[in-house]
């Protein structure tokens, strides 16, 4: 379950660094003989740009630690309590074959 998550988040950074990279690309080669407007209008864009990638970068980094900690976490609890994490597991068990013997 944590490997898919992972490789989805992987795959999710991947497809938003290439869309800003592509949109990045696009300016760049439309602008490039514009009008001093356009070209002002380029520079706007290329601080955008910047400050996105910036915050996807932090956000990255904020979300990994996020699961990192909560990881750690739920480690420490089953470690140190692990007949309560047997029980809930039971209990999960319990009411999921429950819930699917009603249909």
């Amino acid at each position: 379950m944590k490997q898919d998550f992972e490789s989805q988040k992987d795959a999710l950074m991947k497809e938003v660094r290439s869309v800003l990279n592509d949109v990045e690309e696009l300016y760049k080669s439309g602008v490039d003989n514009g009008t001093e407007e356009a070209k002002a209008l380029k520079a706007k864009l290329q601080d955008k740009l910047s400050s996105a990638k910036s915050k996807l970068s932090d956000f990255e980094d904020q979300a990994a630690r996020k699961v990192k900690h909560t990881a750690k976490q739920a480690d420490e609890l089953i470690q140190d309590k692990p007949y309560y994490a047997m029980g809930f597991a039971a209990l999960a068990g319990l009411v999921v074959g429950v819930l699917l013997n009603r249909r």
